[in-house]
């Protein structure tokens, strides 16, 4: 099997180590999809769920200022989360989560600059997160209209992680050309010491070295790192990306969109670990979304 032919792919594969707890994620639309379909999709080997971890896509942050931040859920996020859904998958063995997004408004993820408005914010995510028997929570740093700054997502995720009542709880990141973030300390830490994983975004692009180095380079190790794909985008190829994956010891495969109709691709990802594996779909499972 071939390995990253990268100029320093020393520096990735000296931190690419095997990881017994790969997991692969999965991204839902809600507004669009049933997030239990997830569950459908099954390894032939082991009958368990292909994906370990899931995420409800997505509730959104709201606010007139940067330091005061809203967490809201449209109809759609709160129907799933007033519903059995989040439990059934659990009762599956998988970890479910929620992604917190900008709403294009002067609030997000990277514009706080008050520590104590920041605690806020984080004890209300963790409120969250146990009030609806949640397994963590998603930073998704996108479409926010406020004026971003290097220190504030490394300040919450302080703050997430520090709350007694998260513990246990996973704290990820979506990632899309942001290792800035993980460059800058706050209060002598940086974000990579409180992100139990972070799944890379890029998905149009072919370049899996160049996706994962910067990461790599500030902090991450490749036990906590995904190359992302989407599944209905067949560029590149999920066999490439698996293969990938597999090669360099990643974390695991995100996957982004997951519908009625992802088997195709999954079934690529699955056999780029294996090519006698085969991905199965659980009789009468997958469903239209709740209404």
């Amino acid at each position: 099997m071939k390995k990253s032919n990268l100029a320093g792919a020393a520096v990735f594969i000296s931190m690419a180590v095997n990881n017994v707890n790969a997991a692969n994620m999965a991204y839902v639309e809600v507004n669009a999809n049933n997030m239990e379909n997830t569950a459908c999709y099954v390894r032939s080997d082991t009958k368990k769920p292909y994906f370990d971890i899931v995420s409800i896509f997505a509730a959104n942050i709201n606010g007139k200022s940067p330091d005061s931040p809203e967490i809201y859920f449209n109809s759609n996020v709160s129907a799933v989360l007033n519903s059995d859904q989040v439990a059934n998958l659990q009762k599956r063995g998988m970890k479910v989560l929620v992604t917190l997004l900008g709403n294009h408004e002067n609030a997000g993820w990277a514009c706080m600059t008050d520590p104590v408005a920041a605690k806020k914010f984080a004890n209300a995510i963790v409120s969250t997160v146990n009030n609806f028997h949640l397994d963590g929570i998603d930073i998704d740093d996108e479409y926010s209209t406020c004026k971003p700054n290097n220190y504030s997502i490394t300040m919450i995720a302080q703050a997430i992680k520090s709350n007694p009542a998260f513990k246990g709880k996973l704290l990820t990141k979506a990632l899309f050309n942001d290792y800035y973030y993980f460059k800058e300390s706050y209060n002598g830490h940086k974000l990579s010491e409180y992100l139990d994983y972070g799944w890379e975004m890029s998905y149009s692009n072919g370049n899996f070295d160049g996706r994962l180095t910067q990461y790599l380079q500030n902090g991450m190790t490749a036990d906590r790192l995904m190359l992302g794909g989407w599944a209905s985008r067949f560029y590149p190829d999920p066999f490439a990306i698996g293969q990938y994956s597999v090669n360099n010891h990643l974390a695991g495969m995100m996957v982004y969109d997951i519908t009625k109709t992802s088997q195709d691709y999954l079934s690529r990802l699955l056999r780029s670990e294996n090519d006698q594996l085969r991905l199965d779909v659980l009789p009468g499972c997958l469903q239209d979304k709740i209404r």
